[in-house]
């Protein structure tokens, strides 16, 4: 290396700089901000289904590696009579089945109780934790009603009910529209009797699941909400 010149040397030294300072600007964010551009927006109320005693970490990025800004309550049971009560929360968009919220909210109205620690900012958490109050009794293959029907409830069912919000999952959402994905085993048979189910919900899933997009999302867990 000795005859380098101090110039050729301080250029050589300055482009490894360089190169490293864009490798670290690369890997670092790879996991606190990936693909967050091109989430999908949405506006709905969604609750926290989560059973762990420590909460629901909401983190930085829609990944589970990404850095945790806070947690989310679990759902609180009433000793007495069994009654449930998850915090409440705004979800604005959706990424590879992660859903951004803010404003979580502890309903001490309903549990009337003082409101535990809740974080209240932005951040993402998986679908699989959150449910949502569809008041709808049909399922589309797009978020638009104009699409053609994938599911189709029997006369007595009802998407809020306890059997369908145990059966699905959130795993996109659109504007005022999610999408739900169903396991249909999860279903007590004389309720899968009943259902309706068009081949092109079924398609490129495993065995025994289906796809819809639904609406008319509820945003009370106290109450059904009326009309669309």
């Amino acid at each position: 290396m000795s005859w380098l010149t101090a110039f050729e040397r301080s250029v050589g030294t300055c482009a490894l700089a360089g190169l490293s300072a864009a490798l670290l600007s690369v890997s670092a964010p790879a996991v606190a901000g990936m693909h967050i551009a091109s989430a999908d927006k949405c506006s709905l109320i969604a609750f926290v289904d989560e059973t762990d005693p420590a909460g629901l970490n909401v983190r930085a990025a829609p990944d589970a590696r990404a850095q945790v800004l806070g947690q989310l309550p679990p759902v609180w049971k009433d000793p007495v009579d069994g009654t449930q009560v998850r915090v409440r929360v705004e979800v604005t968009a959706s990424q590879d089945g992660w859903f951004k919220i803010r404003n979580g909210k502890d309903e001490q109205q309903l549990t009337e109780r003082p409101a535990r620690p809740t974080y209240g900012g932005e951040g993402w958490v998986s679908g699989h934790k959150l449910i949502v109050k569809p008041q709808a009794t049909v399922g589309y293959q797009q978020p638009n009603s104009e699409s053609p029907i994938g599911l189709q409830l029997g006369p007595e069912q009802d998407l809020d009910s306890k059997s369908f919000r145990q059966a699905a999952r959130l795993v996109a959402c659109e504007g005022e529209w999610v999408r739900m994905d169903f396991t249909e085993a999860r279903l007590p048979a004389d309720e899968r009797k009943q259902l309706k189910i068009a081949p092109a919900a079924r398609k490129n899933l495993p065995a025994g699941h289906f796809r819809v997009w639904v609406n008319q999302i509820c945003g009370s867990q106290e109450t059904a909400c009326d009309g669309p």
